[in-house]
Protein backbone atom coordinates (compact mmCIF):
# COMPACT_ATOMS: atom_id res chain seq x y z
CA UNK A 1 0.00 0.00 0.00
CA UNK A 2 1.59 3.79 -0.88
CA UNK A 3 1.69 6.03 1.68
CA UNK A 4 0.39 9.01 1.15
CA UNK A 5 3.64 12.22 0.40
CA UNK A 6 2.63 14.65 3.45
CA UNK A 7 2.04 11.34 5.49
CA UNK A 8 5.86 10.66 4.64
CA UNK A 9 7.04 14.58 5.40
CA UNK A 10 5.04 14.58 8.45
CA UNK A 11 6.27 11.33 10.15
CA UNK A 12 10.12 12.60 8.74
CA UNK A 13 10.30 15.95 10.01
CA UNK A 14 9.34 14.14 13.55
CA UNK A 15 12.58 12.21 13.19
CA UNK A 16 14.15 15.89 12.68
CA UNK A 17 13.02 17.19 15.90
CA UNK A 18 14.04 13.21 17.62
CA UNK A 19 17.21 13.60 16.83
CA UNK A 20 18.36 17.01 17.60
CA UNK A 21 16.58 15.84 21.01
CA UNK A 22 19.02 13.08 20.45
CA UNK A 23 21.92 15.06 19.50
CA UNK A 24 21.70 16.63 22.56
CA UNK A 25 22.20 13.80 24.44
CA UNK A 26 25.52 13.13 22.94
CA UNK A 27 27.30 16.29 24.02
CA UNK A 28 26.37 15.90 27.20
CA UNK A 29 29.90 14.68 28.25
CA UNK A 30 31.69 17.61 26.79
CA UNK A 31 29.33 19.86 28.49
CA UNK A 32 29.84 18.66 31.80
CA UNK A 33 33.35 17.58 31.50
CA UNK A 34 34.47 20.36 29.76
CA UNK A 35 32.33 23.05 30.67
CA UNK A 36 31.17 22.10 34.26
CA UNK A 37 34.41 20.49 35.14
CA UNK A 38 33.21 17.11 36.36
CA UNK A 39 35.04 14.03 36.55
CA UNK A 40 35.31 12.11 32.87
CA UNK A 41 35.41 9.18 35.08
CA UNK A 42 32.51 9.76 36.94
CA UNK A 43 30.54 10.70 34.10
CA UNK A 44 31.74 7.86 31.37
CA UNK A 45 31.29 5.31 34.33
CA UNK A 46 27.53 6.65 35.18
CA UNK A 47 26.48 7.06 31.74
CA UNK A 48 27.27 2.94 31.04
CA UNK A 49 25.57 2.07 34.12
CA UNK A 50 22.47 3.74 33.40
CA UNK A 51 22.75 2.18 29.87
CA UNK A 52 22.41 -1.60 31.72
CA UNK A 53 19.19 0.19 33.25
CA UNK A 54 17.74 0.70 29.52
CA UNK A 55 18.78 -2.69 29.13
CA UNK A 56 15.80 -4.10 31.06
CA UNK A 57 13.90 -0.79 30.14
CA UNK A 58 13.76 -0.92 26.77
CA UNK A 59 11.96 -4.21 26.10
CA UNK A 60 9.62 -3.81 28.87
CA UNK A 61 8.61 -0.56 27.48
CA UNK A 62 8.25 -2.83 24.20
CA UNK A 63 5.83 -4.94 26.06
CA UNK A 64 3.74 -2.19 27.08
CA UNK A 65 3.45 -0.61 23.28
CA UNK A 66 2.50 -3.97 22.19
CA UNK A 67 -0.14 -3.93 24.71
CA UNK A 68 -1.76 -0.61 24.10
CA UNK A 69 -5.01 -0.08 22.50
CA UNK A 70 -6.31 3.17 21.84
CA UNK A 71 -8.86 5.05 19.62
CA UNK A 72 -4.99 7.08 18.92
CA UNK A 73 -3.17 3.54 18.38
CA UNK A 74 -0.54 1.79 20.24
CA UNK A 75 2.21 4.29 19.12
CA UNK A 76 1.05 7.63 18.72
CA UNK A 77 0.12 8.21 22.68
CA UNK A 78 3.40 7.15 23.70
CA UNK A 79 4.88 9.67 21.18
CA UNK A 80 3.26 12.82 22.40
CA UNK A 81 3.89 11.96 26.53
CA UNK A 82 7.18 10.65 25.42
CA UNK A 83 8.24 13.66 23.54
CA UNK A 84 6.87 15.96 26.32
CA UNK A 85 8.15 14.30 29.67
CA UNK A 86 11.89 14.10 27.52
CA UNK A 87 11.64 17.73 26.96
CA UNK A 88 11.12 19.01 30.47
CA UNK A 89 13.95 16.90 31.03
CA UNK A 90 16.52 18.25 28.89
CA UNK A 91 15.72 21.57 30.35
CA UNK A 92 16.52 20.14 33.84
CA UNK A 93 19.86 18.66 32.74
CA UNK A 94 21.35 21.84 31.43
CA UNK A 95 20.10 23.97 33.87
CA UNK A 96 23.38 24.69 36.05
CA UNK A 97 22.21 24.00 39.96
CA UNK A 98 25.91 25.73 40.78
CA UNK A 99 27.07 22.76 42.51
CA UNK A 100 30.84 22.48 43.16
CA UNK A 101 32.21 20.02 40.52
CA UNK A 102 33.16 17.20 42.71
CA UNK A 103 30.42 17.16 45.06
CA UNK A 104 28.08 14.46 45.67
CA UNK A 105 25.50 16.63 45.25
CA UNK A 106 26.43 17.84 41.79
CA UNK A 107 26.97 14.06 40.77
CA UNK A 108 22.96 12.58 42.40
CA UNK A 109 21.51 15.30 40.14
CA UNK A 110 23.54 14.71 37.24
CA UNK A 111 22.45 10.89 37.14
CA UNK A 112 19.01 11.65 38.14
CA UNK A 113 18.51 13.72 35.65
CA UNK A 114 20.45 11.50 32.47
CA UNK A 115 18.64 8.32 33.92
CA UNK A 116 15.17 10.45 33.25
CA UNK A 117 16.38 11.38 30.29
CA UNK A 118 17.68 7.95 28.82
CA UNK A 119 13.69 6.24 30.24
CA UNK A 120 11.85 9.44 28.51
CA UNK A 121 13.26 9.03 25.44
CA UNK A 122 12.64 5.55 25.02
CA UNK A 123 9.02 6.41 25.74
CA UNK A 124 8.61 8.18 22.44
CA UNK A 125 11.65 6.84 20.51
CA UNK A 126 10.58 3.14 20.51
CA UNK A 127 7.01 3.93 19.14
CA UNK A 128 8.09 6.05 17.01
CA UNK A 129 10.63 3.25 14.88
CA UNK A 130 7.29 1.18 15.50
CA UNK A 131 5.55 2.89 13.24
CA UNK A 132 7.33 2.18 9.86
CA UNK A 133 6.44 -1.47 9.40
CA UNK A 134 2.64 -0.28 10.43
CA UNK A 135 2.57 2.26 7.46
CA UNK A 136 3.15 -0.30 4.97
CA UNK A 137 3.92 -4.00 4.17
CA UNK A 138 6.05 -2.83 0.67
CA UNK A 139 9.42 -3.35 1.00
CA UNK A 140 9.51 -0.41 -1.35
CA UNK A 141 7.26 1.88 0.95
CA UNK A 142 9.60 1.00 3.92
CA UNK A 143 12.76 2.02 2.27
CA UNK A 144 11.42 5.07 0.70
CA UNK A 145 9.74 6.68 4.29
CA UNK A 146 13.29 5.01 6.28
CA UNK A 147 15.30 7.11 3.33
CA UNK A 148 13.14 10.69 4.06
CA UNK A 149 13.09 9.60 7.61
CA UNK A 150 17.22 9.54 7.94
CA UNK A 151 17.42 12.40 5.90
CA UNK A 152 15.62 14.64 8.27
CA UNK A 153 17.02 12.66 11.17
CA UNK A 154 20.38 13.46 9.64
CA UNK A 155 19.69 17.33 9.46
CA UNK A 156 18.38 17.25 12.67
CA UNK A 157 21.37 15.68 14.20
CA UNK A 158 23.85 17.77 12.20
CA UNK A 159 22.74 20.90 13.35
CA UNK A 160 23.18 20.32 16.75
CA UNK A 161 25.98 18.19 16.61
CA UNK A 162 28.28 20.71 14.36
CA UNK A 163 26.79 23.77 15.54
CA UNK A 164 26.01 23.14 19.59
CA UNK A 165 29.57 25.60 20.50
CA UNK A 166 28.41 27.74 17.93
CA UNK A 167 25.22 28.56 18.94
CA UNK A 168 26.02 27.96 22.40
CA UNK A 169 28.26 30.63 21.85
CA UNK A 170 25.82 32.83 20.71
CA UNK A 171 22.91 32.65 22.50
CA UNK A 172 25.18 32.66 26.04
CA UNK A 173 26.43 35.79 24.52
CA UNK A 174 30.65 35.15 24.28
CA UNK A 175 33.28 32.63 24.64
CA UNK A 176 33.58 32.07 28.05
CA UNK A 177 32.67 28.90 29.88
CA UNK A 178 29.86 31.04 31.90
CA UNK A 179 28.61 32.24 28.59
CA UNK A 180 29.03 28.86 27.21
CA UNK A 181 27.28 27.30 29.72
CA UNK A 182 24.08 30.05 30.10
CA UNK A 183 24.19 29.60 26.05
CA UNK A 184 23.39 25.50 26.16
CA UNK A 185 20.84 26.22 28.53
CA UNK A 186 18.59 28.17 25.78
CA UNK A 187 19.74 25.66 23.08
CA UNK A 188 18.47 22.60 25.20
CA UNK A 189 15.34 24.98 25.27
CA UNK A 190 14.86 25.66 21.98
CA UNK A 191 15.81 22.04 21.07
CA UNK A 192 12.84 21.01 23.71
CA UNK A 193 10.38 23.12 21.97
CA UNK A 194 11.60 21.77 18.18
CA UNK A 195 11.06 18.63 19.62
CA UNK A 196 7.76 18.82 21.06
CA UNK A 197 5.72 20.33 18.62
CA UNK A 198 7.54 18.32 15.91
CA UNK A 199 6.11 15.04 17.66
CA UNK A 200 2.74 16.30 18.24
CA UNK A 201 2.29 17.02 14.59
CA UNK A 202 3.22 13.13 13.93
CA UNK A 203 1.23 11.93 16.90
CA UNK A 204 -2.08 14.01 15.27
CA UNK A 205 -1.80 13.35 11.70
CA UNK A 206 0.04 9.95 11.14
CA UNK A 207 -1.81 6.38 12.25
CA UNK A 208 -0.98 2.90 11.60
CA UNK A 209 -2.16 0.94 8.90
CA UNK A 210 -1.34 -2.18 9.68
CA UNK A 211 -3.82 -3.89 12.02
CA UNK A 212 -2.63 -7.22 13.55
CA UNK A 213 -6.00 -9.31 13.72
CA UNK A 214 -4.30 -11.29 17.01
CA UNK A 215 -4.91 -9.64 19.97
CA UNK A 216 -3.57 -11.64 22.41
CA UNK A 217 -1.72 -9.61 25.73
CA UNK A 218 2.38 -9.61 24.77
CA UNK A 219 3.67 -11.18 28.70
CA UNK A 220 7.09 -10.90 29.81
CA UNK A 221 7.48 -14.64 29.02
CA UNK A 222 6.05 -14.15 25.63
CA UNK A 223 8.57 -11.24 24.90
CA UNK A 224 11.70 -12.83 25.90
CA UNK A 225 10.83 -15.81 23.47
CA UNK A 226 10.09 -13.29 20.70
CA UNK A 227 13.41 -11.70 21.55
CA UNK A 228 15.33 -15.10 21.87
CA UNK A 229 13.22 -17.05 19.18
CA UNK A 230 14.06 -14.24 16.36
CA UNK A 231 17.43 -15.56 15.50
CA UNK A 232 17.55 -12.40 12.64
CA UNK A 233 16.68 -9.49 14.87
CA UNK A 234 19.58 -10.95 16.94
CA UNK A 235 22.40 -10.95 14.25
CA UNK A 236 21.12 -7.37 13.39
CA UNK A 237 20.93 -5.95 16.75
CA UNK A 238 24.78 -6.99 17.46
CA UNK A 239 25.40 -5.56 13.72
CA UNK A 240 23.93 -1.75 15.04
CA UNK A 241 25.11 -2.03 18.00
CA UNK A 242 28.89 -1.90 17.09
CA UNK A 243 27.53 0.24 14.17
CA UNK A 244 26.58 2.96 16.49
CA UNK A 245 29.31 2.38 18.99
CA UNK A 246 31.35 3.30 15.98
CA UNK A 247 29.39 6.59 15.19
CA UNK A 248 29.74 7.86 18.51
CA UNK A 249 32.82 7.07 19.34
CA UNK A 250 33.44 9.13 15.97
CA UNK A 251 31.33 12.25 17.26
CA UNK A 252 32.48 11.92 20.51
CA UNK A 253 36.37 12.07 19.99
CA UNK A 254 36.04 14.30 17.63
CA UNK A 255 36.11 17.90 19.64
CA UNK A 256 38.83 16.61 21.36
CA UNK A 257 41.27 15.39 18.54
CA UNK A 258 40.68 18.50 16.25
CA UNK A 259 40.73 20.78 19.89
CA UNK A 260 43.32 19.43 21.17
CA UNK A 261 45.52 17.14 18.30
CA UNK A 262 44.97 18.71 15.06
CA UNK A 263 45.07 22.21 17.54
CA UNK A 264 42.37 24.04 15.58
CA UNK A 265 39.42 24.11 17.24
CA UNK A 266 37.66 26.49 14.93
CA UNK A 267 37.84 23.27 12.06
CA UNK A 268 34.97 22.01 14.29
CA UNK A 269 32.11 22.95 13.27
CA UNK A 270 33.51 22.70 9.41
CA UNK A 271 34.72 19.14 9.97
CA UNK A 272 31.52 18.07 11.58
CA UNK A 273 29.50 19.82 8.89
CA UNK A 274 30.46 18.20 6.04
CA UNK A 275 30.20 15.02 7.90
CA UNK A 276 26.34 15.72 7.91
CA UNK A 277 26.41 16.75 4.53
CA UNK A 278 28.17 13.87 3.49
CA UNK A 279 25.70 11.52 5.32
CA UNK A 280 22.36 12.39 3.97
CA UNK A 281 24.38 12.07 0.91
CA UNK A 282 25.45 8.78 1.95
CA UNK A 283 21.43 8.43 3.04
CA UNK A 284 20.24 9.35 -0.16
CA UNK A 285 22.23 7.17 -2.42
CA UNK A 286 20.31 3.64 -0.38
CA UNK A 287 17.83 4.03 -3.32
CA UNK A 288 20.06 3.97 -6.24
CA UNK A 289 22.39 0.98 -4.82
CA UNK A 290 19.23 -0.93 -3.92
CA UNK A 291 18.08 -1.34 -7.93
CA UNK A 292 21.49 -2.98 -8.49
CA UNK A 293 22.81 -4.48 -4.90
CA UNK A 294 21.68 -6.66 -2.58
CA UNK A 295 21.22 -5.42 1.19
CA UNK A 296 23.94 -7.60 1.79
CA UNK A 297 26.30 -6.16 -0.59
CA UNK A 298 25.44 -2.44 0.11
CA UNK A 299 26.14 -3.70 3.90
CA UNK A 300 29.33 -4.73 3.25
CA UNK A 301 30.65 -1.79 0.69
CA UNK A 302 29.39 0.38 3.78
CA UNK A 303 31.14 -0.78 6.04
CA UNK A 304 34.31 -1.46 4.23
CA UNK A 305 34.12 2.28 3.04
CA UNK A 306 34.21 3.17 6.83
CA UNK A 307 37.21 0.94 7.33
CA UNK A 308 38.94 2.62 4.40
CA UNK A 309 38.25 6.09 6.18
CA UNK A 310 39.79 5.35 9.81
CA UNK A 311 42.65 3.05 8.53
CA UNK A 312 43.91 6.29 6.41
CA UNK A 313 43.42 8.93 8.89
CA UNK A 314 44.93 6.71 11.22
CA UNK A 315 48.25 6.83 8.91
CA UNK A 316 47.12 10.33 8.22
CA UNK A 317 47.86 11.33 12.06
CA UNK A 318 50.66 8.82 12.98
CA UNK A 319 52.63 9.67 9.29
CA UNK A 320 51.85 12.37 7.85
CA UNK A 321 50.90 14.89 11.38
CA UNK A 322 47.56 15.30 10.41
CA UNK A 323 47.40 16.88 6.83
CA UNK A 324 44.55 18.73 6.99
CA UNK A 325 43.12 17.84 3.38
CA UNK A 326 43.43 14.31 4.24
CA UNK A 327 41.65 14.39 7.02
CA UNK A 328 38.58 15.44 5.67
CA UNK A 329 39.33 13.42 2.30
CA UNK A 330 39.62 10.11 4.68
CA UNK A 331 36.65 11.77 6.66
CA UNK A 332 34.62 11.57 3.86
CA UNK A 333 34.57 8.09 3.62
CA UNK A 334 33.77 7.33 6.82
CA UNK A 335 30.63 9.68 7.02
CA UNK A 336 29.45 8.57 3.56
CA UNK A 337 29.31 4.98 4.75
CA UNK A 338 27.35 5.74 8.06
CA UNK A 339 24.69 7.35 6.48
CA UNK A 340 24.41 4.51 4.11
CA UNK A 341 23.91 2.15 6.99
CA UNK A 342 21.56 4.50 8.77
CA UNK A 343 19.02 3.67 6.48
CA UNK A 344 20.05 0.12 6.41
CA UNK A 345 19.76 -0.77 9.73
CA UNK A 346 16.50 0.68 10.36
CA UNK A 347 15.35 -1.25 6.90
CA UNK A 348 16.36 -4.39 8.38
CA UNK A 349 14.98 -4.39 11.53
CA UNK A 350 11.72 -3.49 9.91
CA UNK A 351 12.04 -6.96 7.80
CA UNK A 352 12.51 -8.73 11.34
CA UNK A 353 8.75 -7.71 12.02
CA UNK A 354 7.52 -9.99 9.27
CA UNK A 355 10.00 -13.04 10.21
CA UNK A 356 9.30 -12.96 13.68
CA UNK A 357 5.63 -13.04 12.86
CA UNK A 358 6.30 -15.94 10.43
CA UNK A 359 8.31 -17.84 13.79
CA UNK A 360 5.86 -17.10 16.23
CA UNK A 361 2.62 -15.99 15.10
CA UNK A 362 2.83 -12.99 16.96
CA UNK A 363 3.29 -9.48 15.24
CA UNK A 364 5.48 -7.53 17.56
CA UNK A 365 6.72 -3.83 16.16
CA UNK A 366 7.54 -2.23 19.01
CA UNK A 367 9.48 -5.25 20.68
CA UNK A 368 11.66 -5.34 17.57
CA UNK A 369 12.33 -1.64 17.83
CA UNK A 370 12.86 -1.58 21.42
CA UNK A 371 16.00 -3.57 20.81
CA UNK A 372 17.10 -0.71 18.41
CA UNK A 373 16.43 1.64 20.62
CA UNK A 374 17.99 -0.33 23.76
CA UNK A 375 21.34 -1.00 21.17
CA UNK A 376 21.67 3.01 20.22
CA UNK A 377 21.26 4.36 23.71
CA UNK A 378 23.77 1.51 24.97
CA UNK A 379 26.15 1.63 21.93
CA UNK A 380 26.09 5.89 23.32
CA UNK A 381 26.79 4.90 26.94
CA UNK A 382 29.63 2.83 25.52
CA UNK A 383 31.32 4.91 24.01
CA UNK A 384 30.83 7.79 26.23
CA UNK A 385 31.94 5.15 28.78
CA UNK A 386 34.78 4.23 26.78
CA UNK A 387 35.14 8.10 26.01
CA UNK A 388 35.76 8.94 29.62
CA UNK A 389 37.74 6.08 30.95
CA UNK A 390 40.24 6.24 28.08
CA UNK A 391 40.72 10.38 28.63
CA UNK A 392 41.01 9.25 32.51
CA UNK A 393 43.39 6.84 31.46
CA UNK A 394 45.52 9.01 29.06
CA UNK A 395 45.66 11.70 31.49
CA UNK A 396 43.27 14.11 29.83
CA UNK A 397 43.75 17.46 31.50
CA UNK A 398 40.41 19.31 31.64
CA UNK A 399 39.95 23.29 31.38
CA UNK A 400 40.83 25.02 34.73
CA UNK A 401 38.73 28.01 34.43
CA UNK A 402 38.49 29.78 31.26
CA UNK A 403 41.50 28.03 30.12
CA UNK A 404 41.73 24.67 28.34
CA UNK A 405 45.29 23.24 28.88
CA UNK A 406 47.82 21.73 26.63
CA UNK A 407 47.84 17.83 26.46
CA UNK A 408 50.92 15.46 26.88
CA UNK A 409 52.26 13.10 23.91
CA UNK A 410 50.93 9.95 25.46
CA UNK A 411 47.38 11.94 25.90
CA UNK A 412 47.58 12.90 22.23
CA UNK A 413 48.60 9.22 21.34
CA UNK A 414 45.46 7.85 23.46
CA UNK A 415 42.81 10.25 21.65
CA UNK A 416 44.12 9.07 18.22
CA UNK A 417 43.89 5.20 19.43
CA UNK A 418 40.09 5.92 20.85
CA UNK A 419 39.26 7.74 17.48
CA UNK A 420 40.96 5.57 15.14
CA UNK A 421 41.89 1.58 16.43
CA UNK A 422 38.55 1.00 18.25
CA UNK A 423 36.04 1.60 15.58
CA UNK A 424 38.45 -0.20 12.86
CA UNK A 425 38.49 -3.42 15.00
CA UNK A 426 34.46 -2.87 15.69
CA UNK A 427 33.43 -2.78 11.79
CA UNK A 428 35.87 -5.87 11.24
CA UNK A 429 34.00 -7.73 13.70
CA UNK A 430 30.20 -6.28 12.44
CA UNK A 431 31.49 -7.26 8.76
CA UNK A 432 32.35 -11.07 9.89
CA UNK A 433 28.74 -11.62 12.05
CA UNK A 434 26.51 -10.07 9.58
CA UNK A 435 28.14 -11.98 6.51
CA UNK A 436 28.04 -15.07 8.70
CA UNK A 437 24.71 -15.15 10.44
CA UNK A 438 22.32 -12.96 8.04
CA UNK A 439 20.14 -14.81 6.33
CA UNK A 440 17.23 -12.68 5.49
CA UNK A 441 17.47 -11.63 2.11
CA UNK A 442 14.88 -10.43 0.12
CA UNK A 443 13.58 -13.48 -1.93
CA UNK A 444 13.15 -15.03 1.64
CA UNK A 445 11.63 -12.12 3.58
CA UNK A 446 8.78 -11.93 -0.02
CA UNK A 447 8.35 -15.68 0.76
CA UNK A 448 7.40 -14.67 4.19
CA UNK A 449 5.35 -12.23 3.33
CA UNK A 450 3.40 -14.18 0.61
CA UNK A 451 2.91 -17.03 3.31
CA UNK A 452 1.62 -14.57 6.02
CA UNK A 453 -1.13 -13.27 3.88
CA UNK A 454 -1.91 -16.86 3.08
CA UNK A 455 -2.35 -16.87 6.47
CA UNK A 456 -4.50 -13.73 7.24
CA UNK A 457 -2.39 -12.91 10.18
CA UNK A 458 -3.19 -9.34 9.28
CA UNK A 459 -5.35 -6.62 7.82
CA UNK A 460 -4.37 -3.35 6.31
CA UNK A 461 -6.22 -0.19 7.11
CA UNK A 462 -7.08 1.17 3.51
CA UNK A 463 -8.25 4.01 5.12
CA UNK A 464 -7.31 7.11 2.53
CA UNK A 465 -4.96 9.14 4.82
Amino acid sequence: MEIAKKQKFIFAFGGLGKDAMFAMSTVMAFYFIDLIGVSPLFIGTMMMVVRVWDAINDPIMGGIIENTNTRMGKFRPWILIGSFLNAIVLIFIFLNPNLPADSLRLYAYITIFYTLWGMTYTLMDIPFWSMIPALSQSQKERESITVLTRLFTSIGFFIISAGYLQIAQLLGGGETVTAQIRGFFFLALIVSLVFFFSELWLSLSVKERIVPKNENRVTLKKMLELLRKNDQLLVVMVVVLIANFVLYITSGMAIYYIIYDVGQPELFIIFIGIGGVLQVIGSLTFPLFKRRFTRKQIFNASVVLQMLGFISLFINAFVLDNFLLLLFTFGGFIFIGQGLQMVLQTVLISDTVEYGEYLLNERAEALAFSVQTFIVKLAMGLSLGVIGLGLELFQFVPAIGEVRQPQTAVTLVGMRVLMFILPIIGLFISLYIFNKKHTLDENKYSAIVKILKERGAYEEDALKL
